[in-house]
């Protein structure tokens, strides 16, 4: 029965949508309008309103779809919008409501540039950790060097958050925790093979290889935390201001985020194993380069954002998220 009718109820929708313009629409290459919401209200009202962006622009209105039904605002959408208004409106037109539920939506996830940019959050994340044994100087700072990779973790975190949403997010960041997790473990289990009799190394690869399992929990732990914090402000951020401010939105959810990250991960990693004291000043020093390396990135974090939006006519706004950190559904 819903099967008959969401099919009659997509039948409609094209058939109106060639009635009212069959060749306006093929015609228009950029679209000015995105549909990012769908109202819930018109489960009380029994009127459809949706939330509308100004592509390009932070500017968010709402409309009733008996309004946007109109040859002169279809127009101004994208085909799959278009369509989408359509059967918003025919479930409307026809109090068939429940059916709005059905309408098969597109998934951020699915987009090749989510795959390059979570390869490049994964990639960034193992060579972080991979590099945290050995020690670098510069001046009279030592530092690890997966200080150096570990920022950009973020900054892949901020881009997706803000182009696809916090669920896309979330994906990433558990597929590279588990990828992490992987070479970690096979890595260590490298190191219990029996070294070829021609082969000195081995001492050396153990140390490298073998690295401490409460640095590697207490990094994970950390991570969580960290990534999570962050993309959660990040697309919470969004919503409140309307897509405005993105420098101030990174920047405030990087400082939380980063300061979790870099606290548990002191903690948990080297409580009763150094002084007290040092431990604090060793977050001072890394919170500061964490956080510096994040306002030096803002410009491309704009750039990366605003191009992969305009390339996958997406900009997602996180207003009916569930921000549960365990759920992978996107």
């Amino acid at each position: 029965m819903i099967k008959s009718q969401v099919g009659t109820l997509f039948q409609c929708s094209i058939s109106c949508i060639t009635r009212l313009f069959s060749h306006s629409v093929s015609q228009n290459v950029v679209p000015i309008y995105r549909i990012i919401a769908v109202d819930d209200s018109y489960q009380k009202t029994g009127k459809v309103y949706v939330k509308i962006q100004v592509v390009g622009m932070s500017r968010i209105f709402d409309r009733p779809v008996s309004e946007l039904y109109q040859k002169e605002w279809l127009k101004l959408f994208s085909r799959e919008d278009v369509a989408h208004i359509a059967a918003l409106y025919m479930a409307e037109h026809t109090k068939n409501l429940d059916l709005i539920k059905l309408f098969p939506k597109s998934n951020p996830s699915m987009r090749p540039s989510v795959i390059v940019v979570g390869i490049l959050f994964s990639a960034f994340l193992i060579l972080s950790n991979l590099a945290a044994f050995k020690l670098a100087q510069i001046g009279t700072v030592t530092f690890a060097a997966g200080l150096i990779f570990f920022p950009l973790t973020y900054i892949f975190d901020d881009i997706l958050t803000e182009v696809y949403g916090f669920k896309v997010s979330r994906r990433v960041i558990w597929s590279a925790f588990f990828a992490n997790t992987i070479v970690f473990i096979g890595t260590w289990l490298t190191t219990y093979l029996h070294p070829a009799p021609h082969w000195e190394q081995q001492a050396a690869y153990e140390v490298i290889y073998r690295g401490t399992p409460r640095i590697f929990i207490a990094s994970m732990i950390s991570y969580f935390f960290g990534e999570f914090t962050n993309s959660i402000i990040l697309a919470k951020l969004k919503v409140l201001t309307a897509g405005r401010y993105l420098w101030l939105r990174v920047l405030a959810s990087t400082t939380v985020g980063v300061g979790i990250d870099t606290i548990l991960f002191m903690h948990i990693g080297f409580l009763f194993i150094i002084p007290y004291s040092e431990i604090w000043a060793v977050i001072m020093t890394m919170y500061f380069i964490k956080v510096v390396y994040e306002v030096c990135a803002i410009p491309i974090t704009y750039k990366v954002s605003n191009y992969l939006k305009k390339k996958d006519n997406v900009d997602y706004y996180d207003f009916k998220t569930q921000f549960n950190p365990f759920s992978l559904r996107v």
